[in-house]
């Protein structure tokens, strides 16, 4: 593969995974849904600000090049943390429907690293 198509697969890939973190916002102001969502999945109202923290911490670490030293830390927080949501959505008898999204995000993240490390080579 040349470097213009990996860099072309990198940056749509991460632009996707960086937005999905900025999103994170949405937790820290602890909009209603995302609270009446968390409830029902028996999560704890108080994770939200701290999640939601995580995730916009790690959109910015992926997407500033002066935070290059923390963009392992970032994909692999971004990974283990929604390999986590999916597990609770399929514990709590969610349909694909529903972690199909988080399977689908993993996987952009996936490659985002991947790509990332074709391009650092």
């Amino acid at each position: 593969m040349n470097v213009k198509v990996v860099k072309i697969i990198y940056w749509t890939s991460t632009i996707f995974v960086a937005l999905v973190g900025l999103l994170g916002i949405l937790n820290i102001l602890q909009i209603d849904a995302l609270v009446k969502t968390n409830r029902e999945l028996g999560l704890p109202q108080y994770l939200l600000p701290f999640l939601g923290t995580v995730k916009v911490l790690g959109a910015i670490a992926i997407l500033v090049p002066s935070l290059k030293k923390f963009h392992e830390a970032a994909y692999a927080g971004f990974i283990f943390y929604f390999i986590g949501a999916t597990y609770v959505l399929i514990a709590n008898g969610a349909g694909i429907d529903k972690y199909g999204v988080t399977l689908l995000i993993t996987a952009a993240t996936a490659v985002s690293y991947i790509s990332y490390l074709k391009l650092k080579k």
